[in-house]
Order: structure tokens, then sequence, then C-alpha cells
């Protein structure tokens, strides 16, 4: 998910630095904890913070958690931080998951996100997203073979898709380091 905010670093009350999340439906502040960082995003923490002052906008893509169905910002993790903000795609997502859960008549698909091939992403996590209308007739049954490649925005605290797109389906990956990476 994208997202543009304001850093605030540790201090006037904070533990931890903090990104002020701002516009689009994404009002709120993420604390930039160890564990809620991704590991590209942990490593340049301290350069961010170093490089831009307090109050700086940067730019943020969040990996995304739900929670009863609705984005849970203090649960999701940040994947990326970066100095070029663009409000215009704020609030917005795309995911690549498979199915898990479906219940047609709610609207409710809960996809699982896989851990990703440059290993960045160490555990699988599960999204779930409200499909409006026309949508709904393009997910598949679950437990059929493929993947969704699912694009669309928060809306009133829910992930709202406006497309949804077949795809060939993630290979299966083990968690942990990669091959060769130490």
């Amino acid at each position: 998910m994208r997202a543009t905010g304001t850093l605030l670093p540790a201090g006037e009350g904070r533990k931890h630095p903090v990104l002020r999340l701002e516009g689009r439906e994404l009002e709120g502040e993420v604390p930039l904890k160890r564990k809620r960082l991704s590991p590209a995003a942990r490593k340049r923490l301290a350069h961010t913070l170093r490089r831009h002052p307090e109050g700086a906008e940067v730019g943020v893509r969040l990996w995304p958690r739900t929670g009863e169905g609705r984005l849970d910002l203090q649960a999701s993790q940040v994947g990326l931080l970066h100095a070029h903000p663009k409000p215009e795609l704020a609030g917005t997502f795309s995911v690549l998951g498979v199915v898990r859960a479906w219940e047609e008549a709610a609207g409710l698909l809960v996809l699982e996100v896989r851990p990703n091939p440059k290993g960045l992403l160490p555990k699988p996590f599960a999204l779930e997203l409200l499909v409006p209308g026309e949508g709904r007739r393009r997910v598949p049954r679950v437990g059929a073979e493929g993947a969704l490649w699912v694009r669309g925005r928060v809306h009133q605290g829910f992930l709202l898709v406006e497309e949804v797109e077949a795809a060939e389906k993630p290979p299966e990956r083990e968690a942990g380091p990669r091959e060769g990476a130490g």
C-alpha cells in the first residue's frame, strides 16, 4: 500500500521515531519499531532520519494488515521509506495472493500473501478485502489453481478492491534468508 507521511523522530513523549500518515483515508501514526520494519526499511531508517529533518514529508510502502475486515495501521509493516512522496497515490494498494476464503454474498475475500523471492517478507500473512459488485464474478473458488492480482484503495477503513485479475500462482517458498545470502 502506498502512503505519504511526516517523519517524527523519537523524543517529545515518543519512544520510537513515528511516521504520521496523512491523506486519502490513511490518518494515524505508525511507530517505526524494529519489528514493524522490513529488513530494507530497518537498514535505511537511521540514514533516512539523518537525511530528512523532523517534519519532512516522505513516501512509504506499507505491507498492510487487517483485523476484523478493517485496515490495522498499528499492525502494518513498513516495507520502504523513500524521499519522493506521491500524495496522489496515497491510499492505493496492489497485492498478489492466493484465495484462502471467499464469502461471495458479503463480498469478503481473504488472500494469503506469500513470502517474496528477495526474502524481504519472511512470513506469509492474510489480508481481508472487500470486493464490490462486478469484481465478485472474477474471484475464483477457494483452492483453485492460480492466484489473484488485486488493486484497490482504502475506503472508510476497508481495503476496497477495484480490479481483480487472474495471475500465476507464486511458488511455495521457505521463510528465512535467501540461498547464498551469507
